[in-house]
Order: C-alpha cells, then structure tokens, then sequence
C-alpha cells in the first residue's frame, strides 16, 4: 500500500468509527413546548407563511412555530401561529388559527370575557391546564402555560391578553 493511499485511510476511519458510535454518548435534548405543537421557525417566516394578521402577545417572543390547521384540509390558508414569549418568571404559549367552521364544545365553557363571548377551559373546569376562545372575527385562540401553573394564574393571564386585543 503507497504512502497516499495510507494517509486516506488513517483520515476517514476514525471519522468513520466515530459516525458509527452509539448514540448514548450525548443525551438529545428534550422537544420544547412549542415544537411538539408546530414546526418551528424565525417570526418574519411564520407571519408570511399564515393567512392573517396574528396577535402578538409580547414584542419579542422566545420562539415562534406554525401549526397545523385547527380545522379543515391541510392548506396553507388554514394553518395557524404559535408565540411562546415570558411573563412574570413563567413561559406560555398562545395558539392562534382560522376557525375554518371548527368549535371548542369539547371542552368545558367559561364566563364569557369581554368581547370573547366562547371562552372554554382546556383539561376541564375545575383545574384547567389552558384556556381556548374564539374571536368575532373568525380566530380561535388558546393559551398554555409551559408546564403547569394555578388555575387563577391562567385566567389572570387570559384576562391580560384580552385587555391588550386578543379576543377582537
């Protein structure tokens, strides 16, 4: 075997025994909240993707990713956004889609809210884990915390984003 021919070989077979090692060596990172939502992506390319003008909750977000429709064919027009952003220590996630003929009756009905007169409690009444609306204008909302938070803490919330023009 020639010098050349060594050289090549003593340059890919650590790199080769290095891409065949077993994957225990680094854990994977755990899936974000937001990622097993949507496909995540930077603001600018998931506000062009969608069809509306979203609700921004805070001005710069943590991260941002487009969803799959919330009800109807699989098209472009009937995907929605999601913004996870901070407040008060705690992360949350608000989902935004065109109604496109969906409802919200499978979960348990709230007091209506200001101008949101279809407000439900996700994971039911007693210790909701979120809250869902819909709009006048057509859009159906949904607010998570990532992880868990008191109900109180998530009507408290809720009511705050109305307040700044989430239920118009």
């Amino acid at each position: 075997m020639d010098r050349r021919r060594l050289a090549v070989l003593c340059t890919f077979v650590p790199a080769l025994a290095i891409a065949a090692a077993p994957a225990w060596a680094e854990p994977e990172a755990a899936a974000s909240a937001l990622s097993q939502r949507g496909f995540v992506t930077d603001r600018a390319a998931a506000e062009r993707a969608i069809a509306f003008r979203p609700f921004v909750p805070e001005r710069v977000p943590l991260g941002v990713a487009l969803l799959p429709p919330f009800h109807g064919g699989q098209l472009s027009k009937y995907e929605g956004i999601a913004y996870e952003y901070g407040r008060h220590g705690r992360d949350w996630i608000l989902q935004q889609w065109p109604r496109n003929g969906g409802d919200l009756n499978a979960f348990a009905g709230l007091p209506t809210y200001g101008a949101c007169g279809d407000v439900h409690a996700v994971g039911g009444r007693k210790k909701p884990r979120g809250v869902a609306w819909t709009t006048p204008r057509g859009f159906v909302f949904s607010l998570t915390p990532d992880g868990t938070a008191d109900p109180r803490t998530i009507v408290t919330e809720f009511r705050r984003l109305v307040t700044l023009g989430a239920c118009q």
